[in-house]
């Protein structure tokens, strides 16, 4: 499994590359060991391994939406790390019914027990990492951004670098997409990095210039 370092002051971000959709879950680590896992993919025992080496202390497995391939190691992750799993409950439906897609393409899938919280809008903390959730859905229900001030923010599936989220799917609505890049991410700071749910990592100010979907 690939993995790749961010440095944010006191914060760290791992991105882990998971399962055959090259899916990114991230684990965001404060200083002093406080930590959340993002979108675990797939691939739970090597995402558990790579918490070991960084000796974790995971407060919570939060999901910026549920397609399955970002909640694929949820199940898993959640028993072993003991932690509550957070989705924001217009998601709720479709996280649900996450086994559907992926049995369609023979693809293997555990469908995890439902969530334990609603993940809410606005500021959220657990231990020393602070966040703001930022309500980006068009690419699917409930999509939620996770945003730090020290300088990155979790898209998930909504930007990409020269790129946006997927529309053409269940629950798909590409104008609201569009919308809430333009009110919701594209108002961050410019040189906030922007780690997104697949590929590489790139910035508000750069996308905000050249992507060529929101630049129509």
């Amino acid at each position: 499994m690939k993995r790749f370092d961010y440095s944010f002051g006191d914060i760290r971000v791992i991105q882990m590359v998971t399962g055959q959709i090259q899916e990114n879950a991230y684990l965001v680590i404060h200083k002093n060991g406080d930590s959340v896992l993002v979108d675990p993919g797939d691939n739970a025992d090597e995402i558990l391994e790579e918490l070991y080496k960084e000796d974790a202390r995971v407060l919570a497995i939060l999901l910026t939406h549920a397609h399955f391939d970002h909640i694929g190691a949820v199940q898993h992750t959640r028993e072993i790390l003991e932690c509550k799993v957070y989705l924001h409950e217009d998601a709720w439906t479709s996280y649900s019914r996450a086994h559907i897609a992926p049995t369609r393409y023979n693809l293997p899938f555990q469908q995890p027990e439902a969530p334990d919280e609603k993940l809410e809008v606005g500021n959220i903390q657990f231990g020393a990492l602070e966040f703001t959730t930022l309500f980006t859905p068009g690419h699917a229900p409930g999509h939620l951004a996770i945003y730090s001030s020290a300088g990155f923010v979790l898209s998930g599936d909504a930007l990409f670098a020269g790129s946006v989220g997927r529309t053409d799917i269940p629950g798909g609505d590409t104008e609201l997409l569009l919308e809430r890049i333009q009110t919701q991410l594209y108002t961050l700071p410019d040189n906030t990095v922007v780690l997104s749910g697949h590929g590489r990592d790139t910035t508000i100010g750069f996308e905000k210039a050249s992507n060529p979907f929101t630049n129509r």
